[in-house]
């Protein structure tokens, strides 16, 4: 937890930080926007793990402390978690991704996000509002925040500040993360996808930040499209999220 927290005093002088957040309860205007209706013979949406290894300090959903500050009663059988693959690398092909995360009913005010590289060095660092929200949200890594570079893995983390404090035994969860290069046939398919055959083009290739991310964007812009919620079901439940492609209330608001 020490290298989690380095550099946490120097971040909570600073008068204010910021990051593009989206919690997908406040989502779906937005999202309704930029979508449009998808039709029953759209395609299904399946993830291909990839065939390399997962990176041995990988720590997909280590959550300390899970009491502190979270409400228990609130769904307690879901617990705080990134949404990646239990046993698959998680990929992206961004320089700056967006990632997924559940973040059950909490009275904290805030959590601190944070990025290492692969040598344990700090990539980037923001506090957070929450405003006792819970659900599931997304958070993107910013343009003006430093790229990830291909071939790299790297890894993100989410800590609740129960009372407004960092602390050792705040409440966690950590993923890894790699960035590889698009493959070209890959690329020449997206051109002219429309965003769910988009999703599905990445579940092929293996690519789980941007499948997950499009999905779910795309169930928020159409809550009662019952095509898009087995979709989001079943890819959750297919990579060991079946108790989070369960949570009733994720994508209201």
């Amino acid at each position: 937890m020490k290298s989690n927290l380095s550099g946490v005093k120097s971040l909570l002088t600073l008068c204010a930080l910021t990051i593009s957040i989206t919690p997908y309860w406040q989502h779906k205007a937005l999202a309704q926007e930029n979508f449009s209706p998808i039709s029953v013979t759209a395609p299904q949406v399946t993830f291909n793990p990839p065939a390399g290894k997962r990176p041995k300090t990988s720590q997909a959903g280590a959550s300390r402390s899970i009491g502190k500050c979270i409400n228990q009663a609130e769904n307690a059988d879901v617990p705080f978690s990134p949404l990646l693959p239990v046993s698959a690398q998680g990929l992206t092909v961004a320089a700056h991704p967006t990632v997924l995360a559940y973040l059950p009913q909490t009275s904290a005010q805030k959590v601190f996000f944070s990025w290492r590289d692969e040598n344990n060095n700090d990539h980037y660092q923001a506090i957070i509002p929450i405003n006792n929200r819970g659900g599931i949200i997304s958070l993107t890594l910013p343009e003006d925040a430093p790229p990830l570079e291909v071939g790299k893995n790297y890894q993100w983390s989410l800590a609740i500040m129960c009372n407004g404090q960092l602390q050792p035994d705040s409440p966690i969860i950590q993923a890894q993360i790699r960035r590889v290069a698009i493959a070209a046939t890959v690329s020449d398919r997206l051109k002219n996808a429309n965003p769910l055959e988009t999703a599905a083009i990445y579940g092929e290739a293996g690519i789980w930040y941007e499948t997950v991310a499009t999905l779910a964007q795309l169930t928020t812009a159409q809550p009662d499209n019952q095509n898009l919620a087995s979709n989001w079901e079943d890819l959750l439940t297919s990579v060991g999220l079946e108790k989070i492609s369960q949570v009733p209330t994720m994508f209201e608001k």
